[in-house]
């Protein structure tokens, strides 16, 4: 937060129409000592063309953040979606910067309401991101499972998995809040949501437990997970809703619905043998937290022994 406000100001001063984010799981509250810094460079309330604009937008912010002696290693990737990288050495955080993702502002708000709903909802969500990381399966870049995809998985388990429901459907009470066109700058990102607490008195380790065994029975060839309406969709469906960004050929193995724009965050698993992996260190993990009741057991096995 130091950081970030400290970046606000001096990019306010230089260019004052500009607005800067702080977004993801620093702000969500599901990450972790290791996590980077994800931020949102905002110059206007529409897109922007992200090969041409959004590189020349952040390269403005490059020649500012470069005249700081404490930033380091500031590199811009001029990928798809392009992204500012730097680190800043005082306080050793990795940061990565985008421009006019407006969506990953949305889906940070949203999830920070979901968190803030029940105590559970974080430690379960931490959890899950590390055994992913331990078992090599949490990284969108080598064709698994991202972090915010793995925090949809959960907030969507805790929605249908469980009887009661330990967290509600959002989108649904507040269908105004949690429009995909809303004015951004209206968005509070530290709101407080009023919701009835969940009749679910559930230990933290039987919801892990639960968890796995309804991910590892889930009908993946079939069903799409939909945090936005609080249930399961067909494939069919998600892959014909109209959107700028929805493409038809991205739902594949393992398919869940984007809460804003209705793409598949999971789009990263589109091969057959890495879905069957993840499919499989699931499956493997339910069994042993069903045998052991240990949750160490499901850190320490190897599929491949």
């Amino acid at each position: 937060m130091v950081l970030w406000k400290y970046l606000y100001i001096h990019v306010k001063t230089a260019f004052p129409k500009y607005g800067l984010y702080l977004v993801g799981s620093t702000l969500s509250g599901f990450g972790s000592n290791r996590s980077d810094v994800d931020m949102c460079l905002i110059v206007r309330q529409f897109e922007v063309d992200q090969r041409i604009e959004a590189i020349s937008y952040l390269d403005d912010i490059q020649k500012l953040v470069e005249k700081f002696d404490f930033i380091e290693k500031v590199e811009l990737i001029q990928a798809k979606v392009p992204i500012l990288k730097f680190r800043d050495s005082h306080q050793e955080l990795d940061v990565d910067l985008n421009c006019n993702n407006s969506v990953g502002i949305r889906n940070t708000h949203l999830l920070h309401c979901y968190a803030d709903l029940d105590w559970r909802v974080r430690p379960l969500v931490l959890v899950v991101k590390l055994w992913a990381d331990k078992h090599n399966i949490n990284n969108a870049k080598t064709m698994t499972i991202s972090s915010y995809s793995l925090a949809l998985m959960v907030i969507h388990f805790l929605q249908c998995g469980v009887s009661p429901p330990v967290l509600p459907c959002l989108h649904l009470i507040y269908r105004h809040k949690f429009q995909p066109n809303s004015d951004i700058n209206g968005i509070d990102m530290h709101e407080r949501i009023c919701c009835p607490p969940s009749e679910n008195t559930q230990p933290l380790g039987e919801l892990l437990a639960q968890f796995f065994k309804y991910y590892a029975n889930f009908d993946y060839a079939n069903n799409a997970i939909s945090v936005r309406l609080g249930t399961v969709l067909s494939i069919e469906e998600c892959r014909y809703h109209w959107t700028m960004k929805n493409d038809p050929h991205q739902w594949k193995y393992l398919c869940i619905e984007e809460p804003f724009d209705l793409t598949n965050t999971a789009r990263s698993v589109y091969d057959p043998e890495v879905f069957s992996r993840i499919h499989q260190t699931i499956v493997k993990s339910a069994q042993l937290l069903s045998e052991t009741l240990d949750l160490e057991s499901i850190f320490t096995f190897d599929l491949d022994e």
